[in-house]
């Protein structure tokens, strides 16, 4: 009897012992899960909530009035946009710009005003901060109209005997936008090309055209096109110089005479370029079998294209005693 509960008491303490263990293994297995769960939901809200700065460049619009009846001035093209929010919001706007930056110019008549730049279609999880939000500006009743385009330049810088040929431009007229006043103050539209200084060779340039008032002033409108590339051929012209008679002398000591000539100098005519060149015009005098006072009548060398008053000069040839 006696062995029989000993026997039970010992089975109950082993059935005790492996319910605590069984117990202590489930509730680590629980404890390791509940960590495990508790840990990715932890990162998963600190992942939704990390915040990011970004700015962007936006194109201005504007809203209200009609562009084409009137011209806004003041109001910038582009305006930066400082995005703050959720990293993954802030990265698609980044990316896909779907946002508008406006201004609402609805009911202001031409004039002055003072106005403040609006954001649309920014998700709303979103804040943003503009580098410049209030602008001055100005509107005024639009105007167009079309010129002839006109090439100047300054003709002092051609080189003395040069001459300009026929003047060409890629752009024949253009058409000035700008405000009614500043357009009807327009009084012509140029191509002004800048010369060097003493200029001997054709020109072809690129240049920005001008509109200018009758004073000669530059008025702020827009032009189309706003180049054109001009032509100018420069070639020389014709010109007179008075140049030198040098004598020259063969078959003698020209020392062992007195040499002389009628007329010290001839006045040519001719090619610019030509005449450019040339110093002196030469006479030669034969002194072979010269033994007492002689005159000899020498052909003057013209170099081909040019013409001389002269063709001749008499010389006067004197042995020394």
């Amino acid at each position: 009897m006696f062995k029989m509960n000993v026997s039970k008491i010992i089975y109950l303490i082993l059935s005790l012992l492996m319910a605590i263990l069984l117990a202590i293994y489930v509730d680590g297995t629980t404890l390791s899960r509940s960590s495990a769960v508790q840990k990715q939901t932890s990162t998963g809200l600190m992942g939704l909530g990390l915040q990011k700065t970004e700015t962007v460049t936006m194109p201005i619009q504007t809203s209200g009035i009609s562009t084409d009846n009137y011209l806004i001035t003041g109001l910038p093209e582009t305006v930066d946009v400082k995005i703050t929010g959720p990293s993954a919001l802030v990265t698609a706007a980044m990316n896909t710009k779907n946002f508008q930056v406006y201004a609402d110019l609805k009911g202001l008549s031409a004039g002055s005003h003072q106005i403040s730049l609006k954001v649309s279609g920014l998700n709303h999880e979103l804040t943003y901060r503009l580098n410049e939000k209030t602008f001055n500006i100005n509107i005024a009743k639009r105007a167009t109209k079309r010129f002839k385009v006109q090439t100047i330049y300054n003709k002092e810088a051609i080189a003395d005997g040069y001459q300009v040929g026929d003047v060409t431009s890629s752009v024949t007229t253009a058409q000035i936008v700008g405000s009614q006043m500043a357009v009807s103050s327009v009084n012509r539209v140029v191509a002004n090309v800048q010369l060097n200084r003493n200029t001997k060779t054709d020109i072809n340039k690129k240049v920005a055209l001008q509109a200018i008032d009758v004073n000669g002033n530059i008025v702020n409108v827009t032009i189309s096109p706003e180049t054109a590339v001009v032509n100018i051929p420069i070639k020389a012209g014709t010109g007179n110089k008075d140049v030198p008679i040098k004598i020259e002398s063969k078959n003698g000591d020209a020392s062992q005479f007195d040499i002389t000539a009628d007329i010290n100098s001839l006045k040519l005519s001719g090619d610019a370029e030509k005449l450019a060149k040339i110093s002196n015009v030469t006479a030669t005098v034969d002194l072979s079998n010269v033994t007492q006072t002689s005159q000899q009548t020498v052909d003057l060398v013209i170099p081909d294209g040019i013409t001389a008053d002269h063709e001749t000069v008499q010389i006067t040839i004197e042995p020394k005693q």
